[in-house]
């Protein structure tokens, strides 16, 4: 996998209407506009014109969006805060699902709405009137028709060949080896000439792919387990059934019933007790109901199928030496509920909450957990929708590349993640070998990624509710993304870190769009550059903090900086801040002129007292040396005296 092409495209910066979505009063538009007004510029100058390149047929309504009207990312941002339910996950996949129609497509019109009372009610008291046998069957017909049959549709297009290119020549775009930083000039070129054959042959007909029959199908069948899930609490708290007579009633068939279609009888298919218990192989369906459980799973992607594991409680362990397990959907429906335990996810990579040509889903309601994978893991979606949620407990994420919140083509990955103080690493294997001898890969933690210059990317998002939380990532991440797409980041509360190298924190490169919002807490920002509020190449990167006493850190081209036609906006709502930069002629307020026109840079404090090592001054506005680059701190209250300077 070689990311980093040369290319260049006259692209230039336009006036557009002023976003409806965005709420002109917040403080954050009320700062942009009185910045706005001291460097001569307008907030409707902050945009792109996309009609100098052909739209590809891969390109997302959303990011076409977001790239013609980046102040938009804001309130899209903040969109994600509200669009998950408690113990609902089809509502935030559903969500997703929206999000991924493409470019000169109607929008879908899909979400499902949270349960009222009373249906909510009639569902806990589901077993008074049926037994598991109906759930059991119910999925049965997901497993062996309806998945098969959504599988089938979306490929109905290609022939044999093609279907294979999928999970193996396609799937090398994606990964990376280790060995790869030992390959001599002519190895890399090599490799670099194969990857670019495998785009050209991919784009020939993946066009013709639909995942839309597949995600449909996974939304529809995650709703029906997760309801099946809260009936199962419900008996089992009021005591009135016990995991043994809930299991009893699968032995009450109904008339006619194909026994070759039922637990028990046929591979891949299981059910288990309050007892520790051990699986081993590639199933289809798992339903535990209690204990200290083992899953030793595998899949073979040459015979794509669904995978449904259902486990109620107990501290499990969750461990794979193949791809696409542990919430993977591969050119199917993979789903993981968990609802109890502290519990271990082990895998290698396309695993863990992704989806790959499919609609992959992991869902852990309690406990403190511990996620490990390598690419394409925790969140990752191409071709489809990736999801990971985590509902409480302190957690650990540890994945090395395309991990964490990340889109490829066509696709959305977003880990959501409600209570504790969480850690989030990704890189650390992969070196960056095209710049670095000691920096690596991430391309993780709410980012997107399109193959440049053909094919335009996806969506990658984390959503992280409260919890002192710790981000580090190396080479892009953090709200970052490149070509065609859109990464971001929303943590609403906690004093949180973030620490990366270069293209993060909000940065964006090569015709697309970043932002890291951070609602409340004393948080840290540190990276060496491209970051920090950066667009690069016709992107737009936002970096906007909207409360606590806050540090930013870096070296050049960040804290609100535009480069080659890119718009950087750093923002900081309120606050005691410190903000240091090394570079002083490229950051804190940096637009520079290329391509015989300009880009824009604003840095905009708006309260607190405010300590600056670089351009900054508290109570000051300055220029920096652009036209139209510039920053401010200020009070908003009005009666608040302001200097001003150049």
């Amino acid at each position: 996998m070689r990311v980093f092409c040369i290319l260049t495209i006259v692209f230039v910066l336009v006036s557009v209407a002023f976003p409806q979505s965005q709420k002109a009063d917040s403080p954050e538009m009320a700062g942009l506009k009185n910045l706005c007004d001291y460097a001569g510029l307008k907030p409707t100058d902050i945009s792109f014109r996309n009609d100098y390149m052909e739209i590809d047929s891969f390109r997302l309504q959303t990011v076409t969006r977001l790239m013609k009207s980046p102040l938009s990312l804001i309130s899209y941002t903040d969109g994600y805060k509200n669009a998950h339910v408690s113990k609902q996950p089809e509502i935030l996949a559903s969500v997703m699902f929206q999000d991924l129609a493409k470019a000169g497509k109607k929008s879908r019109n899909r979400a499902y709405e949270p349960l009222g009372p009373e249906l909510q009610n009639s569902y806990n008291l589901y077993f008074n009137d049926h037994t598991l046998n109906q759930f059991l069957s119910q999925m049965v017909v997901y497993l062996d028709h309806i998945f098969p049959r959504s599988t089938q549709m979306m490929l109905a297009p290609l022939n044999e060949k093609q279907k294979k290119f999928l999970t193996t020549e396609f799937k090398e775009l994606v990964v990376t080896r280790e060995e790869e930083e030992n390959y001599s000039v002519e190895q890399i070129d090599s490799l670099e000439k194969a990857e670019e054959l495998y785009t050209d042959q991919f784009a020939k007909f993946a066009a013709d792919i639909d995942k839309d029959p597949v995600l449909q199908a996974g939304l529809d069948c995650l709703k029906k387990v997760m309801l099946e899930v809260k009936s199962f609490q419900s008996l089992l708290k009021s005591k009135e059934m016990t995991p043994a007579k809930i299991m009893a009633t699968a032995g009450f068939l109904p008339a006619n019933t194909d026994l070759s279609s039922y637990l028990g009888s046929q591979p891949g298919w299981a059910v288990g007790g309050a007892d520790n218990d051990y699986y081993s192989g590639d199933y289809k369906f798992i339903l535990d109901f209690g204990g200290d459980d083992i899953y030793d799973l595998t899949y073979d992607a040459a015979k794509p199928h669904g995978v449904i594991i259902i486990d109620m409680s107990g501290n499990d362990t969750y461990r794979s030496q193949s791809d696409f397990t542990l919430g993977s959907g591969c050119l199917s429906v993979g789903i993981l509920v968990d609802m109890d335990g502290n519990d271990r996810y082990d895998a290698k990579s396309f695993s863990i909450g992704s989806g790959y040509f499919g609609f992959g889903v992991l869902y852990d309601a309690k406990g403190s957990d511990r996620y490990d994978g390598d690419t394409h893991v925790q969140g990752a979606g191409s071709f489809g929708i990736g999801l990971l949620i985590d509902e409480a407990g302190r957690e650990v994420y540890y994945g090395s590349l395309f991990a964490q919140g990340f889109g490829f083509v066509e696709g959305f990955g977003l880990i959501q993640d409600e209570k504790g103080s969480d850690v989030y690493y990704a890189g650390g294997k992969y070196k960056d070998i095209l710049r670095y001898e000691d920096h690596f890969l991430s391309l993780s933690q709410g980012f997107g990624y399109g193959l440049r210059p053909t094919i335009s990317g996806g969506i990658g998002g984390i959503v992280d509710v409260e919890g002192n939380d710790f981000y580090s990532s190396d080479i892009f991440g953090q709200g970052s993304s490149y070509w065609w797409s859109l990464g971001f980041i929303c943590d609403q509360k906690g004093n949180d870190n973030y620490q990366s190298f270069q293209y993060a924190q909000g940065s964006a490169a090569h015709m697309s769009v970043g932002i890291l919002l951070d609602e409340s807490g004393q948080d840290v920002y540190t990276s060496k550059g491209v970051s920090q509020g950066c667009g690069h190449d016709f992107s737009a990167g936002i970096l906007l903090d909207r409360g606590g006493d806050d540090t930013y850190t870096a070296h050049d081209l960040s804290q609100a900086a535009g480069s080659a036609n890119g718009v950087g906006l750093l923002i900081d709502n309120s606050g005691n801040d410190c903000y240091s930069i090394r570079d002083l002629t490229n950051s804190q307020g940096y637009g520079n002129p290329r391509r015989e026109y300009g880009s824009i840079g604003l840095f905009i404090d708006l309260g607190g007292k405010d300590i600056y090592l670089g351009n900054g001054q508290d109570n000051f506005y300055w220029k920096t040396h652009s036209k139209w680059g510039a920053g401010m701190d200020i009070q908003l209250n009005p009666a608040d005296t302001v200097g001003k300077g150049k």
